[in-house]
């Protein structure tokens, strides 16, 4: 399964046009960490930028924020959660801080302090919220 909603991203990605550098994100609840991954590396490899305008990017969008190209709307909501397992099962604190570096890894360095210092200890059933004003604030490049 995962390999498929990987190649599927693939896919809606290398579907854009040519012509359409962009990619409009928006109202976005989240999904699995691997797919934003790649997500990621197909937009970086053709210079693609992430325009993030919806209402909120909640979960694994959040990562977006560390592509080569990404701009934010101060409007939108951004929800940040820590990482977790599946099953919801309590990680030991080592697991959690190697994993928390590695979600922060994907985020520019303010924005990547922040999360650890603050964000990553949202539980997986609940999420701390930003504004993309607060973002920009922190460095991230407004959508114009």
């Amino acid at each position: 399964m995962r390999n498929t909603i990987a190649a599927s991203t693939a896919l809606i990605l290398m579907s854009v046009p040519a012509t359409s550098k962009e990619l409009r994100i928006g109202n976005d609840p989240g999904g699995r960490i691997m797919d934003r991954m790649v997500q990621i590396e197909i937009a970086n490899r053709t210079d693609m930028q992430f325009r993030i305008i919806g209402d909120y990017c909640n979960s694994s969008c959040t990562m977006l924020l560390g592509a080569d190209d990404v701009c934010v709307s101060p409007e939108t909501v951004f929800g940040f959660h820590g990482p977790h397992r599946l099953d919801r099962k309590k990680m030991a604190s080592d697991e959690f801080d190697r994993k928390s570096v590695t979600l922060s890894s994907y985020y520019p360095g303010p924005v990547s302090n922040w999360f650890m210092s603050k964000a990553r200890f949202a539980g997986p059933d609940e999420l701390f919220f930003v504004s993309g004003e607060y973002l920009i604030g922190l460095g991230v490049k407004e959508c114009v």
